[in-house]
């Protein structure tokens, strides 16, 4: 938290910012950027309130959010090294990230993000870790349980596709899109419990999808003008025609973990413990739900969606050329019980 005694002086559209000394004495300020008069967007399912604008979201009027965002002074440990090297560190149960030409955030209570930019930050490289990693941690912090999973809708019934960055979650969403699936959310798949309904669903997310240059070399028509995605992978946010109320969460049917191999491609159904721990790996930055104590909580979670739900490998090659066969039998599959 700010010092009480913390000066303060005013910046552009009059919001207050603090300024302290780090460690090393330097002074820090909280340089205002991509300040909005707050505004109020639908994430994950939750009403999130934000000083920083988050183009892509859904807004919404709300009187009460679940979680706030704020930009002010941040102390975070200090890091050396590359453009992006990131640190965290988790104390009295708030985590905090440093990524180094970017900022500091600060995640706490389930409820409030704090963010501190670096001097030249990109605005993109700032929302790609606010609603990524510092989102996930708020969703650990509430006892919710991300998935690191894509996910679309086969006639009305989701399925999640999770993997590993690099593994084709989001390649494979767009070409399902193409073919008539929905679309639900990309790279992180929020799974909640339908309670006494039984079983379980996804909420949905911002309605696109994050491709580098050999993803947008699949998709039907070139697009033009695509907002950067933000950090090193080269990725541009990519909109999706997406009928999804983010209101409402979408029921799941299976997950899938992506994986290649050679051969075609071929699903196998994971079953106990091997089923429990293949979807622990699979959850959103499980690194930082294990700083914050969190990693029973995981298990459970997992557990609990692994004992419910199928989990399937999909194993396939490489290769775009590949990309509609493996279309072709996920939505075989999908059509299974």
């Amino acid at each position: 938290m700010t010092p009480p005694d913390a000066p303060q002086r005013k910046v552009a559209g009059g919001h207050s910012v603090s300024r302290t000394r780090d460690k090393r004495n330097r002074l820090r300020v909280a340089e205002p950027v991509l300040l909005v008069a707050s505004r109020h967007y639908g994430m994950y399912g939750l009403r999130v309130k934000s000083e920083l604008d988050l183009p892509g979201w859904p807004t919404l009027t709300v009187d009460e959010p679940d979680v706030t965002i704020r930009q002010e002074v941040c102390s975070a440990p200090d890091v050396k090294g590359e453009p992006y090297t990131a640190r965290l560190l988790v104390e009295a149960g708030e985590l905090k990230l440093v990524v180094l030409g970017v900022g500091r955030y600060c995640a706490s209570g389930g409820s409030l993000i704090r963010v501190d930019p670096d001097a030249g930050a990109k605005g993109e490289d700032l929302r790609l870790y606010l609603t990524g990693a510092m989102l996930g941690t708020i969703l650990h912090q509430r006892g919710a349980f991300p998935l690191h999973a894509s996910c679309v809708a086969l006639n009305g019934v989701g399925v999640a596709l999770a993997g590993r960055s690099g593994s084709g979650k989001s390649t494979l969403v767009a070409a399902m899109v193409n073919r008539g699936a929905s679309f639900v959310t990309d790279d992180i798949a929020v799974v909640v419990s339908l309670g006494a309904e039984g079983g379980f669903a996804v909420w949905p997310g911002a309605a696109r999808v994050k491709l580098d240059q050999i993803g947008l070399a699949a998709l039907p028509s070139p697009f033009r003008n695509l907002e950067p995605a933000g950090g090193t992978r080269g990725k541009f946010h990519v909109p999706m025609n997406s009928p999804t109320d983010w209101t409402s969460p979408v029921p799941l049917s299976r997950i899938y973990l992506l994986t290649y191999g050679e051969g075609p491609a071929r699903v196998e159904r994971l079953t106990g413990l091997d089923a429990i721990s293949a979807v622990v790996d699979e959850t959103y930055f499980l690194t930082y739900a294990r700083a914050m104590g969190l990693t029973a909580q995981v298990f459970q979670l997992a557990a609990t969606v692994a004992r419910i739900l199928p989990v399937m490998r999909l194993i396939r090659p490489r290769g775009l050329e590949h990309l509609p066969a493996v279309v072709d039998l996920l939505e075989l599959d999908g059509r299974n019980p």
